[in-house]
């Protein structure tokens, strides 16, 4: 990576450079006996470790960190999904209770039909009852005022009897 955060073939070329350089430093100054030099071929060398320690924990901090927006990408996402489940059950909650409301008002439009179709043919029944009794009625009186008429007829027969027996009587008398 360019911003060295990750070793290249540059960086370990001349860190390795480095810890060479450093420990030929050091071993020229055991050899001569200059601490100085033995000292800067030692902190060379340790430079070029630091640095390279720096390099392991700057990869594994970057990886690290990778991880972590790649564990909150996934917690997003299982987010999102939970949100996009419990959308999908209101809505599947409000397709049921639409469904059971319009299955409601079916099923009341039907039993009103019904009943008013009962109602309506309960009224047609009274109706032609009412219809049937009231010629079984007229047909009553009129066999009634038949038989009144009847009556009449022998009554008045009957008192055309009496007055002819009563004038026979009185002739007879």
């Amino acid at each position: 990576m360019s911003d060295g955060a990750e070793p290249t073939d540059t960086s370990t070329t001349r860190r390795a450079g480095d810890r060479l350089a450093g420990a030929v430093k050091k071993a020229a100054g055991a050899v001569t006996g200059n601490d100085t030099l033995r000292a800067e071929g030692e902190l060379q060398a340790e430079r070029a470790d630091a640095e390279k320690d720096a390099q392991r924990a700057e990869a594994e901090a970057r990886q690290k960190r990778e991880e972590a927006e790649a564990e909150a990408r996934a917690e997003e996402l299982q987010v999102e999904r939970e949100r996009l489940a419990a959308e999908d059950a209101r809505s599947e909650r409000e397709e049921r209770a639409e469904a059971e409301r319009v299955a409601r008002e079916q099923r009341i439009e039907s039993e009103t039909a019904q009943r008013e179709q009962a109602v309506s043919q309960t009224a047609r029944a009274q109706e032609q009852a009412a219809r049937r009794d009231e010629a079984a009625a007229v047909a009553e009186r009129g066999e009634a005022e038949s038989r009144v008429r009847d009556e009449e007829q022998r009554a008045e027969e009957a008192r055309r009897t009496a007055r002819t027996l009563e004038h026979v009587e009185e002739e007879d008398r």
